[in-house]
């Protein structure tokens, strides 16, 4: 079968087909990817609803959502443990089931206590889910022998899209109250039980480190995640205000401003596979942290809406296939399994997400939210000047 390489690769490049194993296995996993999506995209629809129901205010709320984040954070590591002593098939599925019964606890229950006991292991089947499936979607990419991961990560937001519509059609038709979350957590389960008999069954890594502080390689590789996804959290919860205060945007306007990214990134990520096999990982790097630069510094300082929106869309098209790469190069890292390095990469990087938020607005608090978001237009810098990390030995 023909291997992967970062080097371009013409149109017109012969490649073995994929047995139709591993295709079944391509497509099974790919619908895990897309469940996930949905199960954060129907929770999110959720929120204020869940906030309504338990009686807590704004900043509890906050507590609430950094009790997910928590939750995923410390689970990664002993996802990459697990994946690597008994195979990515077994976690992905267990984890599976428990992210749909526990999407189900979290947005039913009303005691304060018991949310954030939810919270935290909702959280943490996220996290066990997001590392078992990326390291068996890096298997499947291996077996096919061409590169893959971005598709799985266009899934995982095309999902994300999916779920939050699907949850603004179910409050719409007044199934709010935790039994539309009910449905769907029983079909999200029904799904991943269907997916099992399909999903590539790959031996426990024999060799490698399972569960280690990440240094080296994967250190570097997490860093840059970390950037990549603190841009991502950034504008989750910046984007609206920044479009608000520089080009007068209504509130209803401004949240487009997130769509625009969320949908290019989405649109983009179906491509990215074959950017890379044509382009090399590098480059589509380099390109990517270019990208995410130009788009936040045209969102920043333009005071006119479209183009405003218009970054954001930059953002998303150029950010789209820089997290795949680096997971998939976290796959390959020296002296640790395949599991082990996308624990460590993935850990670092979702502590992105989280930090980067709360950062954003201090730096906002003492200037403006344009000066914040535009310093973080240098995240994009560092990983276009650090793109041959991802290359392929």
């Amino acid at each position: 079968m023909t291997t992967m390489n970062d080097g371009a690769m013409n149109d017109d490049a012969v490649l073995a087909r994929p047995s139709a194993t591993v295709e079944a296995a391509r497509w099974a996993i790919s619908l895990v990817f897309l469940l996930n999506g949905a199960g954060i995209g129907l929770w999110a629809a959720h929120v204020p609803l869940v906030q309504a129901r338990a009686g807590i205010s704004t900043g509890t709320l906050g507590f609430l959502l950094l009790t997910i984040a928590g939750g995923a954070i410390a689970a990664m590591p002993l996802s990459g443990w697990l994946s690597g002593r008994w195979g990515t098939r077994a976690v992905v599925l267990a984890a599976g089931w428990m992210f749909a019964v526990m999407s189900v606890v979290l947005m039913n229950v009303s005691d304060v206590t018991a949310l954030f006991v939810a919270a935290f292991v909702f959280g943490a089947s996220n996290g066990l889910l997001d590392v078992s499936m990326n390291t068996n979607a890096s298997e499947v990419e291996t077996a096919r022998g061409i590169p893959t991961m971005s598709s799985f990560h266009g899934f995982y937001s095309l999902g994300g899209l999916i779920g939050a519509a699907l949850g603004g059609i179910v409050i719409g038709a007044g199934f709010g109250d935790g039994r539309g979350a009910l449905a769907a957590g029983i079909l999200f389960a029904v799904v991943v039980a269907l997916c099992a008999r399909f999903i590539l069954v790959a031996p426990p890594a024999s060799h490698g480190s399972h569960f280690a502080v990440p240094r080296g390689p994967a250190l570097f590789l997490g860093l840059l995640a970390l950037l990549c996804f603190a841009v991502e959290g950034a504008l989750v919860d910046w984007s609206a205000l920044l479009l608000t205060e520089r080009t007068g945007a209504e509130p209803a306007s401004a949240a487009l401003g997130y769509s625009a990214f969320s949908v290019t990134m989405a649109a983009c990520r179906f491509a990215g596979d074959r950017l890379v096999l044509r382009f090399g990982a590098a480059r589509v790097m380099t390109a990517g942290g270019i990208g995410i630069c130009a788009g936040l510094l045209l969102a920043v300082t333009s005071t006119h809406f479209l183009l405003s929106a218009l970054g954001f869309a930059l953002i998303g098209l150029a950010a789209a296939n820089v997290v795949p790469v680096i997971f998939s190069a976290a796959a390959r890292v020296p002296g640790m399994s395949a599991a082990g390095g996308l624990a460590a990469v993935a850990t670092l990087g979702y502590a992105g997400l989280l930090l980067a938020p709360p950062i954003i607005g201090s730096i906002a608090a003492h200037s403006n939210i344009a000066v914040a978001l535009g310093v973080l237009s240098l995240a994009g810098i560092v990983v276009a000047l650090n793109a041959k990390v991802v290359k392929r030995s």
